[in-house]
This record gives C-alpha cells, sequence and structure tokens, in this order.
C-alpha cells in the first residue's frame, strides 16, 4: 500500500490560511486607519467649506485676506463656457456706530474678480480690477477651470488705505458675491435658491480684529 504524503497536504494547508491571515490583517490594519483618519478629513472638509476672513492694520491702510469656498451652479458652468464672463465683487466697508442716528459710513472698497474662457485658447481668464481703473490690475492665464475658481474665490493681500483712524467699535463688513447685474437677462435668475445663496458670503469683524493684528511692512 502507497504512503500518503501527509505533511505535503498539511504545509499547503496551513500556506493558504497564512495567506488570508496576513490578507485579513491588512484589511483590519486599512480599516483602522480609515477610522482614525475620518475625523481629520472632516476637519479638513469642513474648513474648506467656511469661509476665511482676516484683516490686518498695516500702517493707514486695511489689510484683507479671504478665502470662500465657491462652487458653480451648472447653469453658469454652460454659460462660462458659451463665452458669458462671470463677474464676482469682494467687498470691504467701515461703519461707525451712532446712538442718535444710523451708522456713519467711513469707507467702502469694491474689487471686481472677472473670470472668462478664451474657447480659441481652451484656457481660463482671470481679471482683476480696483477702484475705479479701467485696466486690471491683475490678469492670469490658468489651464483648469479649477485653478482659475482658486484665484476667483480668494483675496489675498488686498490693501485698502483708510481715511482716518479706526476706533475700537468701528464694524468691518466684508462681502463677496456674484455681480448678477452684469449677467445676461436670461441668467440674471436661475431656477434655485440655495445655488443663488451659495454664491454669495457676507460677514462683519469688530475693529479690534484688525487693531489686534496690526502689522508693520
Amino acid at each position: 500500500m502507497r504512503a500518503v504524503a501527509w505533511t505535503d497536504f498539511s504545509t499547503r494547508c496551513c500556506s493558504a490560511l497564512d495567506r488570508e491571515g496576513r490578507a485579513r490583517r491588512r484589511l483590519l490594519r486599512a480599516a483602522a486607519a480609515a477610522v482614525l483618519l475620518a475625523p481629520v478629513q472632516r476637519l479638513a472638509h469642513a474648513q474648506l467649506a467656511q469661509p476665511q476672513w482676516r484683516v490686518a492694520l498695516v500702517d493707514d491702510a486695511l489689510v484683507v485676506d479671504a478665502r470662500v469656498p465657491l462652487l458653480l451652479p451648472a447653469a453658469l458652468h454652460d454659460a462660462l463656457l458659451r463665452g458669458v464672463a462671470l463677474t464676482f465683487t469682494w467687498q470691504l466697508e467701515v461703519r461707525r456706530p451712532r446712538w442718535y442716528w444710523t451708522d456713519r459710513l467711513l469707507l467702502r472698497a469694491r474689487r471686481w474678480v472677472r473670470l472668462a474662457y478664451q474657447p480659441l485658447t481652451q484656457r481660463w481668464r482671470v481679471s482683476v480690477l480696483e477702484g475705479n481703473d479701467a485696466d486690471a490690475a491683475l490678469q492670469r492665464s490658468l489651464d483648469t477651470l479649477d485653478e482659475a475658481l482658486a484665484l476667483v474665490r480668494s483675496s489675498q493681500r488686498w490693501r485698502v488705505p483708510l481715511p482716518q483712524r479706526l476706533h475700537a467699535d468701528d464694524q468691518l463688513a466684508l462681502a463677496f458675491e456674484l455681480d448678477s447685474g452684469r449677467l445676461p437677462r436670461p441668467l440674471q435668475w436661475w431656477s434655485g435658491t440655495d445655488e443663488r445663496e451659495a454664491l454669495a458670503w457676507r460677514t462683519t469683524l469688530p475693529a479690534t480684529a484688525a487693531l489686534g493684528r496690526e502689522e508693520r511692512p
């Protein structure tokens, strides 16, 4: 009678079990890493989804650094591809409370950001205009819409001269929104309130927020 090679059979069985065990351990480690990283990822997404405002006093001017989570509705994205330019507005107001009357407006400054698609080159153009200047202070040509929107939705080192010194009780009102008045009439009202609300952000900060960040150039 021929002997049965029990040793070889048991070796193959153990090898298969070892492979399954290693694969199971890898899956468990990956699942544990995902669980541990989930709160960090949620925090990062939450920070990106929230507008960020920062105002500092530099000599006799306010310097604004801001970023908003701008996402374009489908109707506006299609309009861009058809050659319609979008204009967004950054605005800064400084108001001084008066107990006997309405707040006094000390300053109102605006910066316009124009986003356009160039079909011939298939590139995106971003132009930034400040005040009443007809010439753009900044012009950039970018390869992708994501790159262009990253420039549109952020304001970096926007310097606004102050007409007079700030008081501690002054209020700084900042806003970013789509200038719908410059759109063609059919696009000045598109369906969906949520989409319209998602294209406007506003906040009010006390002047102490800037006074507490006084910088020197």
